[in-house]
């Protein structure tokens, strides 16, 4: 025991633990905060230490000055000399700060990338300007905050990379309330000119400011399109000079490019309201002529002879639209079934029985699914099943599916209690066809159209041994597709589904 002194002999040496250490000197220091009499000492404060210390916290945390305009609030409803407004504004304006600080870095690197790389965030950059939206639709906050916001948003709004333009733009004109804020708006608007920012700025000429000359200064420069056009008729309609409406909208058939839909619409309902036959004739004329709206203004062409009582011109015009029906597709409404029936109710018994055959074969020729429709109309059900298990493949342009089939799935599900033998055969073949060269969602496809099958048998024929024997073969014919397989396991898991839902 040499080298130590005397009185450590017969002690065991310890070594300091300085995890230990440091947990002792935590519980002393949190000892001492304890002991320290806080409230005692801030009701000691005199006014001015009072001030310097809640000033000197306001200067190392913002988020402080809510906190304080948050205590005031909830004090507002006790103390007289409180302005509850003018702290509501204020509290408002640290919130729209306090969401546009979170906002702000999301968009930034939205910008710098692009466009956001994951949903999620994007998602919670939009509920950050959904809570800005809400403080501004109140329309409690300052004109200085307002503005000194848009100088922060135009910032971003100005890269124009992010992807969330619009709906940066969209809360701009939920934010703006007085003539001072959409001046300003527009200010920020026209430091960065484009097209897309003079519409802007007229719609706030026009709606907002009321400022018509602005307004007419800005639109007779851009008369490019048949929009801007119809903006303009739309304004002079708005004022009651409707002849100058009509001069700019007749001007905009001739002069303006792209959509004109409106021009057309706005020019034949006032020659009709007018009785003006003749140049109603003309704007229907002009709208064939330029492959526009052709069958929307016939309709119009033939609603006004019939309200003259002209049957023979209102026959006439109904006839010609029918040349311009969309095929499948489209919205029921301008397809050949829609028209087929108006045509049907309008026309004489001795007319209709003249043109109905020609009709069908043009409405075969257009759209199997509307001509599946009128068969089933007539009862010719043999016709629809022969369609149904002999459907082409739809031709190239004859409406929007993409998948180059025909939907003749409702027309199965309509027969299937009278020819359901012939309806599995229907289901039989959409289901073996998704199976071949197919993935896993041709699998789930199939897999619903095997259930089908299943319904019919099991429910309509009573034949479950029926289907469970065929069941089993398929299965045996593709045992080499395990994704095949696990997705009808993983289908018999969620079970059944309602077969009027698809």
């Amino acid at each position: 025991m040499s080298g130590f002194p005397t009185y450590c002999r017969g002690w065991k040496r310890i070594r300091s633990d300085p995890m230990l250490s440091h947990k002792q000197n935590q519980k002393e220091k949190e000892t001492q905060i304890q002991d320290f009499p806080l409230d005692e000492k801030l009701q000691a404060l005199s006014d001015k230490d009072l001030h310097d210390l809640v000033q000197t916290l306001l200067n190392r945390n913002p988020q402080v000055r809510k906190l304080i305009l948050e205590w005031f609030m909830d004090r507002s409803k006790d103390t007289k000399n409180i302005n509850k407004k003018q702290v509501s504004k204020a509290l408002n304006g640290e919130r729209l700060w306090e969401n546009w600080n979170d906002a702000k870095p999301i968009i930034s690197k939205f910008n710098e990338y692009g466009g956001g790389p994951e949903d999620e965030e994007e998602e919670e950059c939009c509920s950050y300007l959904d809570h800005i939206e809400k403080l501004a639709e109140k329309g409690d906050i300052s004109t200085e905050v307002k503005c000194e916001f848009l100088d922060e948003l135009f910032e971003e709004y100005n890269v124009g990379n992010s992807g969330l333009e619009d709906k940066m733009m969209e809360l701009c004109f939920i934010l703006c309330k007085t003539k001072e804020e959409w001046e300003y708006l527009v200010k920020k608007l026209d430091e960065h000119p484009s097209d897309w920012r003079k519409k802007l700025i007229m719609d706030i000429q026009k709606e907002q400011l009321h400022d018509d000359k602005a307004f007419l200064q800005e639109r007779l420069k851009k008369l490019h399109y048949g929009m801007d056009y119809w903006d303009l008729a739309e304004f002079y309609d708005g004022k009651g000079d409707r002849k100058k409406a009509v001069e700019i909208a007749e001007e905009g058939l001739l002069k303006g490019q792209g959509r004109q839909t409106e021009l057309f619409e706005f020019l034949s309902d006032h020659y009709a309201k007018i009785h003006d036959t003749a140049n109603l004739e003309r704007i229907v004329q002009c709208a064939i002529t330029k492959e526009s709206d052709e069958k929307e203004m016939l309709g119009r062409l033939f609603e006004y002879y019939k309200t003259q009582n002209d049957y023979e011109n209102a026959k006439k015009a109904l006839l010609e639209a029918f040349k311009y029906v969309k095929g499948a597709g489209y919205i029921p409404e301008v397809r050949s079934y829609a028209h087929y029936n108006k045509m049907k109710k309008f026309l004489t018994k001795a007319d209709w029985r003249e043109i109905e055959p020609k009709i069908i074969r043009d409405v075969h020729e257009k759209d199997l699914e509307d001509y599946m429709r009128i068969c089933l109309d007539k009862n010719m059900k043999k016709e629809a099943i022969d369609i149904l298990l002999n459907s082409p493949k739809k031709r190239h342009g004859s409406g929007l599916l993409s998948d180059g089939e025909y939907d003749l799935d409702e027309f199965a599900q309509r027969l299937k209690e009278e020819f359901p033998e012939d309806i599995i055969k229907y289901y039989w073949q959409k289901a073996y066809s998704k199976i071949q060269n197919g993935n896993r969602n041709t699998y789930f496809i199939a897999a619903r159209y095997l259930d089908r099958v299943k319904h019919i048998y099991i429910d309509i024929l009573n034949e479950e041994s029926n289907w469970e024997q065929r069941f089993s073969n398929l299965k045996v014919e593709f045992k080499k597709r395990p994704a095949f397989l696990e997705e009808l396991k993983n289908y018999e898991k969620r079970g059944q589904c309602d077969l009027d839902d698809y």
